[in-house]
């Protein structure tokens, strides 16, 4: 017997202005039974291609442990604990994990969220990522390299690309990964697709427009 999930996570993403010391997450039980969830706030980094997170305190979820009747909603505060950073974005993650229901025997299948959260500098200056990008072949298949020289962050999604001919062809549907300001971090695409003459577009921050992010051939 298998019992599956009703948790559910609203918005999927949140930016705190400077001004702003907390805002909302939306816990929801479409389920037919209670649910137990645990919510944890980690700082999210990036170094050597690799996403990184580290428990923090500088963000507060509250309350970190809910529990849902069916059909309930239960809100979590994400409360920022110290001042806002100095000119450029900084970025953490917020966990939320279902908990397994020992009212049921058998199979759990439970949930796990991971909320991007994004703090604004002091000011609440401007800031975009400023984007460096290669596509290049390595042993085990061609890579999409970016990196990221801007004071905020990049989401990259539907990866493209067109030939010299004006053929598209899509290499990533949906997401891709995210580019935090200082960081390089790198993708592979497919293998039949390998690096060419043309150029290669994303969709940035949810643009409706694709960017450019690299024209010519990839090296090795």
């Amino acid at each position: 017997m298998t019992w599956a999930s009703g948790l559910q996570v609203a918005p999927i993403g949140l930016r705190l202005a400077a001004a702003t010391s907390a805002d909302a997450l939306w816990l929801t039980n479409t389920g037919s039974d209670t649910l137990h969830a645990q919510v944890r706030v980690f700082r999210w980094t990036q170094a050597d291609g690799k996403d990184l997170y580290d428990a923090s305190r500088e963000l507060l979820a509250s309350p970190p442990m809910v529990t849902i009747p069916a059909g309930g909603k239960q809100m979590v505060r994400v409360i920022r604990t110290s001042a806002p950073p100095d000119g450029v974005e900084t970025a953490y993650r917020v966990i939320v994990d279902e908990l397994p229901n020992d009212k049921h025997d058998g199979l759990n299948f439970v949930l796990r969220y991971s909320i991007p959260v994004f703090l604004a500098p002091k000011g609440d200056p401007a800031v975009a990522a400023t984007l460096h990008t290669e596509w290049i072949t390595t042993p085990s298949g061609p890579v999409v390299r970016i990196r990221n020289d801007g004071r905020g962050h990049a989401q990259i999604a539907e990866l493209s690309f067109t030939d010299t001919h004006g053929k598209r062809t899509v290499l990533v549907r949906g997401l891709v990964g995210y580019a935090l300001p200082g960081s390089t971090m790198s993708w592979p695409t497919p293998k039949d697709v390998p690096p060419a003459a043309g150029v290669l577009k994303a969709r940035v921050n949810s643009e409706p427009a694709e960017s450019t992010l690299v024209t010519g051939a990839g090296g090795g």
